[in-house]
């Protein structure tokens, strides 16, 4: 099927043209005649983008050209940091109450940028921690079991706090941001604990299912890797060859079909799915889902199901297409449908992914081709 941009779907749905650049405006408090600096954090590299001295109503305004995915970005005054997730063309508010920047301020146009404020906020509590207890003197081998009993329950109420941001959506800014904490040049997230790199390689597997060309996800890739042979090694010295397992949190989507029940992909766990988006509307839709249903028909007794996402403009077509179909078909407002492609970097249509019995996204599909035999491989898994 000749694939459909996704810039034009997305187009569709909120009726208006695609801008090419993000902004970023708000005040400072106190910050008259201070420079305040728009940095991007890049991979390897923090890069200047822009500067300027705010006025006597510490008002600024900076901007910048879109990237192909995903970044962060930070506005930076006398040492004080507020880290930004840009994602698309959005224009994010950022109202400083007070100096330093970081201590007190609230960000508005974008869920990421407000979910990594809350994580920083963490972040920052966590390494105000540190310093107490560096500056605290440990003579006896008591006080140093005290000092290092303290500081991880620091540690652990960090973890508690920012967790939910990486399970609910390992493929979010916000879980790459919470497990690339560092305090005193140490990583929160110990690799080389299996518990903290289970929730590593949960953002490295889903980066990677979803954004496989991102240099992030590529870069994730290699820190998963370590981890796993770090842990094949930890296993084989204790004469324990069992490979580490893989996993990663399936976001959800919950929508409604087409007579208004609504459908939750979760609830399909125990089956093995074929997650799908795409548009009826689109040329080449009627064959493609003809191909669907050869393999739903196929497969479907064994314990094969198609969660299939539209997110045609034209409700009425749809509900028609939707009713001659055998599998799961929902379709949400616009603005759930752009959340729910954004939430699998969905950037062509149709776009879809293969997950396991255990709710466990596999793959994305690549060639339609090659399907059948990747089912037959997920069904003869062991439920």
């Amino acid at each position: 099927m000749k694939k459909l941009s996704i810039l034009f779907v997305l187009a569709l749905l909120v009726c208006g043209c695609a801008k090419e650049r993000f902004h970023i405006t708000g005040h400072v408090a106190g910050g008259e005649g201070k420079m305040l600096y728009f940095e991007a954090m890049e991979l390897t590299r923090t890069t200047l983008l822009d500067s300027l001295r705010l006025p006597a109503d510490g008002a600024f305004a900076f901007e910048a050209p879109t990237t192909e995915y995903p970044e962060f970005y930070r506005l930076r005054l006398e040492g004080s940091y507020i880290h930004l997730a840009v994602d698309s063309t959005e224009t994010i508010n950022v109202e400083v109450a007070r100096l330093p920047i970081a201590a007190d301020y609230s960000v508005t146009g974008s869920a990421e940028s407000e979910k990594i404020r809350v994580i920083a906020e963490a972040g920052n509590r966590l390494k105000s921690a540190y310093d107490v207890a560096t500056r605290r003197v440990a003579n006896t081998p008591a006080e140093r079991a005290q000092k290092a009993e303290t500081l991880q329950k620091e540690i652990d109420l960090y973890k508690a706090k920012v967790s939910p941001y990486i399970y609910e959506n390992p493929a979010s800014q916000a879980a790459y941001f919470a497990i690339f904490q560092r305090v005193n040049g140490l990583d929160v997230f110990d690799r080389t604990n299996r518990k903290d790199s289970r929730a590593v390689l949960a953002v490295a597997n889903a980066y990677h299912s979803f954004m496989p060309e991102s240099p992030r996800s590529k870069h994730l890739y290699d820190v998963g890797v370590a981890i796993l042979q770090h842990d094949r090694a930890a296993r084989m010295a204790q004469n324990d060859t069992v490979p580490a397992a893989k996993e990663v949190s399936l976001i959800d989507i919950v929508l409604p079909d087409q007579y208004g029940k609504k459908h939750s992909l979760h609830e399909l766990k125990g089956k093995v799915v074929l997650l799908d988006f795409t548009a009826y509307t689109a040329e080449g839709a009627p064959d493609y889902n003809r191909a669907l249903v050869a393999l739903h028909d196929r497969y479907h007794s064994e314990g094969f199901e198609i969660y299939q996402v539209s997110v045609d403009t034209d409700e009425n077509q749809w509900q028609v297409s939707a009713d001659n179909l055998p599998w799961v078909c929902v379709r949400g407002s616009e603005s759930e449908n752009i959340r729910a492609l954004r939430s699998y970097n969905v950037q062509n249509l149709p776009t879809a992914f293969l997950i396991d019995r255990d709710g466990v996204l596999q793959q994305r599909v690549e060639a339609m081709k090659n399907l059948p035999r990747d089912i037959e491989k997920l069904l003869k898994q062991k439920k």
